[in-house]
């Protein structure tokens, strides 16, 4: 009895031991990382959330990460898709779960399956898998509906208005209805005499198949109040309610695009594999082109796929081994050029984030292109692009995600005070002040010592500037 207590002390103690190991290796795991609190601190960073998903990490991997305006989606091998709520302001929606909760876990498929880019709109998350679309609530993860694809998907589907579009293998864009269980004529009546937004109602809930005279690599994307996407030789279409059904406006590029392509509101971004920036805007005969740059260096179309990313009316194009190159957006002259080659991530106030060539999270100025701060990513070594906020999203193939948004001060003592001396002298003596020198008029200074007071503190006038967290 004796020998059998001591076994079970010694099996608690390893135990323990076990645990202790466990909790101290993730806490290293953390220290001097991108998600460490004192780290994003330094740059000008705050940690937001920090969330680990739910499946198992011993025998899969996280694959595949979107980052949408309400939500971030992440899909595991495992066939899990998993959503979490994001954040997009300083502060949070009345009503809604707070940043980082995690909104939902939804099996959908078999593991080991390809994973493609998912669909996010507020109410509806299109995921495909196999031969089938999937269209999940966004609010409680449930299956609102499966539809069997007549052909094998070839890029992501994405819901854009009352349509889900689907790029399939045999040359087509597949589009159904987000909601196929509406009744198109109450929605008629409902919408009133508005023909431009109830175009989509009045065409019904059959799904179309829209030639697109090319196979589409990349997933489809809003633009306007309807869709653009581009095929791999280079045709751009556009399809856009009009007063009576649909209009379709295409370009071709003359060149395959090295890339997808950009969109910001009805302004698109295009780069060719021989090197071609060019700039499209809608017109009322279709997309027209409004300017063309030749970015000095052919892009191989065996090199990685550059990205273009639109922030401050400033464009930002990834050239590969060249580096990263920016340009004023509406005109497309050059505005600097740097030799660093690295994944775009987010642009966050005058600074754009990206994972570099040697594994570190660099944050690059936008007015210059200096490489002006640094991060260890740690275990998050999956790179994340978020264009829909000025968020850093990080994720670990263990299924650890993070968000780091911009760090704001905010100091009440000095919240009234002007961030600038006043012109007016009567505004910068306190109530205070202005009853003592009321109540002892004798001890009224000359007209020149209330400019002089306003400078005695000068510190205070600099704690309400804002703080340049880079030193520079």
């Amino acid at each position: 009895m004796l020998q059998l207590n001591k076994v079970r002390t010694w099996l608690l103690l390893i135990v323990l031991l076990n645990a202790i190991s466990v909790s101290n290796a993730y806490a290293e795991s953390l220290y001097g990382t991108a998600a460490d609190p004192f780290e994003t601190d330094r740059v000008g960073l705050t940690r937001e959330w920090i969330v680990q998903l739910p499946f198992d990490s011993d025998r899969y991997r996280l694959n595949q990460i979107d980052v949408g305006r309400w939500m971030v989606v992440a899909q595991s091998e495992d066939g899990l898709v998993h959503a979490v709520r994001a954040g997009s302001g300083e502060t949070t929606e009345a009503n809604k779960p707070p940043p980082g909760i995690l909104l939902w876990s939804t099996p959908l498929g078999l593991p080991k399956d390809s994973l493609q880019s998912a669909g996010i709109d507020r109410d509806l998350v299109t995921i495909n898998r196999d031969m089938s679309t999937f269209g999940i609530d966004s609010r409680t993860g449930s299956i609102f509906w499966k539809r069997r694809l007549p052909s094998p998907s070839s890029s992501g589907s994405f819901p854009v208005g009352d349509w889900v579009y689907v790029p399939l293998l045999d040359k087509t864009m597949y589009r159904l209805p987000v909601n196929p269980y509406r009744n198109p004529d109450s929605s008629d009546k409902e919408g009133g005499g508005d023909s431009k937004k109830n175009s989509s109602s009045q065409a019904g809930l059959d799904p179309v198949r829209l030639k697109s005279h090319g196979l589409i690599e990349q997933q489809p994307l809003q633009f306007g109040d309807g869709v653009i996407w581009c095929t791999e030789n280079g045709r751009l279409t556009a399809i856009e309610p009009a007063e009576e059904g649909w209009e379709r406006h295409e370009f071709f590029l003359r060149d395959n695009p090295n890339g997808p392509v950009a969109v910001h509101g009805t302004v698109v971004f295009a780069a060719t594999e021989k090197g071609e920036l060019a700039r499209f805007e809608d017109a009322s005969g279709g997309l027209r082109l409004t300017w063309r740059f030749l970015l000095e260096t052919g892009l191989h179309p065996n090199q990685k796929r550059p990205q273009l990313m639109v922030h401050d009316e400033i464009l930002l194009v990834s050239l590969g081994e060249e580096g990263i190159a920016a340009h004023q957006s509406s005109t497309g002259e050059r505005l600097w050029k740097t030799p660093l080659q690295a994944d775009f991530l987010a642009c966050i106030g005058s600074h754009l984030w990206c994972y570099d060539t040697q594994n570190r999270i660099t944050a690059i100025r936008l007015k210059d292109g200096i490489e002006d701060a640094w991060l260890c990513p740690g275990p998050f070594t999956i790179p994340v692009t978020n264009r829909s906020s000025e968020r850093l999203i990080l994720a670990s193939p263990r299924g650890l995600l993070a968000s780091l948004r911009p760090r704001v001060v905010e100091n009440k003592n000095f919240a009234v005070q002007p961030s600038a001396p006043s012109l007016d002298t009567k505004t910068n003596v306190s109530n205070v002040e202005k009853e003592a020198l009321s109540e002892t008029p004798e001890t009224i200074l000359p007209a020149q010592e209330p400019e002089k007071t306003s400078t005695e503190k000068p510190m205070q006038e600099e704690k309400d500037k804002p703080f340049n967290f880079f030193g520079k």
